[in-house]
């Protein structure tokens, strides 16, 4: 892994001089003349659309990338006092283990970091300390303390499976910062936050930047990190070019969508009266005495904290929990996007994963050409769904749902991961659902996402 010793006097902690990237069998680099310097305590953000090749940049940054005797990288890349040099005749192999010590990566998804064999937060947060044979009483110290500052102490006891999406994505960057490395990489760590979260994402990244850890954001916008960032880049056609004042204030459009509100005697589809919900062997409720409604053609939001039932409420309505009291009510098939992508997505190919369950002599199938072509899919019905960009990630998920054509469409955290372009897909696909005389209903922490598309908003407690 070692080439050479970088001079003592360099404060360069991160250092990417990259001439191209290409991945296995492409016929185009990806990457090509890329150079970073990141320096202690700095903040560096990144932003792009989905599939300008963000996580990409972030995984070779991480060591994660390239995969070794697969994937071409040429350029060299540096960290803590080491250069790794990598050319068209030579192709190193980074040692992970290493690497990782000194730049740590939380991806996209961030549940993936976590273990997933841990029974409490709690013990999430001590496995790589666990790993690196820390004594038990520093451990917990460190725990409790890091705890303390990010609000998560009510968590720590509770079992990593029984989170919120967003209160994952706070105990992964937990996990992730606990042992100590120099730079952390955050793939979209605002994505499914709250306020209250992102106000907690925002003082951890400056108490990290004061201790001196350097940060590299990669984000769809720069609109939330324009203040506080030492550098702010754009991604474009696989080259970074920095953005200028113009750029940093462009705002996405918060006007209203215009459409035919729902008559106030047009047909209930979903009634929920003194809906009492719980999980098997949880301590108390989930959610308590919930009256609900909703009519042909409208759009319920759910806004709320983060833990506070959204997503409870979501797999209630879908049928996958039921009330321990109260009643539930819906007419015709319900659908729901799940707000991780990855709990939906199983098959090989974009056309067998929208496919999947339909009897070939089924009315159904009929459908699935024309719900890819709906989302701008049509191309991709051979492709694995997970060598597409997030975004159209998100977009196969959701043709998974509509090409069941449920009355009731249920959307959890529908934006997160989605670019601009999938948001205008997002957009009409709701309009296509409540101009047929259906219902949605969606949970969001994207305020401007809900104020154009929601016709009420019922606030979670």
């Amino acid at each position: 892994m070692m080439d050479r010793n970088l001079s003592a006097q360099s404060t360069t902690v991160l250092g990417l001089d990259l001439h191209s990237y290409t991945y296995l069998h492409a016929q185009s680099s990806v990457l090509s003349d890329i150079r970073l310097e990141i320096q202690p305590g700095s903040l560096t953000v990144i932003s792009g659309h989905s599939g300008s090749g963000k996580s990409t940049l972030g995984a070779v940054l991480a060591g994660l990338l390239p995969r070794y005797d697969m994937d071409q990288l040429v350029g060299s890349v540096s960290v803590n006092g080491t250069k790794v040099e990598f050319s068209d005749s030579l192709q190193p192999r980074v040692d992970i283990a290493q690497w990782s010590k000194h730049v740590g990566l939380l991806p996209q998804e961030a549940g993936h970091y976590l273990s997933g064999i841990r029974g409490t937060v709690s013990e999430e947060l001590v496995f790589c300390l666990e790993n690196q044979g820390m004594p038990r009483e520093q451990m917990h110290q460190l725990v409790t303390a890091l705890a303390q500052r990010l609000g998560l102490e009510h968590l720590l006891d509770r079992h990593p499976q029984q989170l919120s999406g967003g209160q994952e994505r706070l105990v992964a960057m937990a996990a992730l910062a606990i042992s100590e490395p120099e730079v952390l990489v955050l793939d979209e760590p605002l994505a499914g936050l709250d306020k209250q979260a992102t106000a907690l994402v925002s003082q951890m990244i400056n108490l990290l930047r004061a201790q001196g850890t350097a940060l590299v954001v990669l984000a769809d916008s720069v609109h939330f990190w324009s203040h506080e960032a030492d550098a702010l880049w754009s991604l474009e056609q696989g080259t970074l070019q920095r953005l200028s004042t113009v750029d940093q204030q462009h705002q996405a459009k918060t006007s209203k969508v215009e459409r035919q509100p729902a008559s106030d005697d047009s047909r209930v589809l979903l009634n929920m009266a003194s809906v009492q919900l719980a999980y098997p062997g949880a301590a108390r409720p989930a959610v308590q005495d919930l009256d609900l409604q909703v009519r042909a053609g409208q759009c319920l939001g759910l806004a709320g904290a983060n833990g506070s039932g959204k997503t409870t409420v979501l797999k209630a309505m879908a049928g996958l929990l039921k009330p321990t009291t109260g009643t539930l009510d819906t007419v015709g098939q319900t659908g729901l996007l799940l707000q991780n992508s990855s709990d939906q997505l199983f098959e090989r190919t974009v056309l067998r994963e929208v496919s999947f369950g339909i009897p070939k002599k089924s009315p159904l199938r009929k459908r699935v050409p024309e719900v890819l072509a709906q989302l701008g899919l049509e191309h991709f019905g051979d492709t694995h769904p997970y060598e597409l960009p997030a975004s159209a990630r998100r977009l196969v998920a959701l043709a998974t749902v509509l090409v069941r054509e449920p009355q009731i469409l249920l959307l959890d955290e529908p934006t997160e991961a989605l670019d601009e372009a999938g948001e205008t897909i997002l957009q009409e696909v709701i309009n296509s659902v409540l101009e047929r005389g259906g219902a949605v209903v969606l949970s969001s922490h994207d305020e401007q996402f809900m104020q154009r598309t929601a016709d009420r908003v019922h606030v979670m407690n």
